[in-house]
């Protein structure tokens, strides 16, 4: 499932708690849709602005480009990002994909 972020929030809104929910702290809004894990869970964390720019929680993970689609996976385990000059897959780890049960 696609979406084009600036024009298809509320759907990108939706998937995104479907991901997340109940695997950590989501908070979702008009402008932002974050994800972050809770202790002892592995931390790691995404936000995402409407403006197509991302906040990864992740060592090393250090992205400077804004995104315009958000694609989901069938099974939500992960999300892929991807603007004009780059692209960025994150994945829920499997520690904490654990908790879906």
């Amino acid at each position: 499932m696609k979406f084009t972020i600036e024009q298809e929030w509320a759907e990108i809104s939706q998937y995104f708690h479907r991901m997340f929910g109940g695997l950590g702290v989501v908070e979702l809004s008009e402008h932002l849709l974050e994800f972050r894990s809770k202790p002892p869970a592995v931390p790691t964390g995404i936000s995402l602005d409407r403006q197509g720019r991302l906040l990864a929680n992740m060592p090393l993970h250090s992205i400077q480009s804004a995104f315009t689609t958000v694609a989901f996976d069938e099974a939500l385990t992960f999300l892929r990002l991807e603007g004009p000059s780059t692209a960025y897959t994150y994945t829920i780890p499997t520690e904490i994909l654990a908790l879906r049960g």
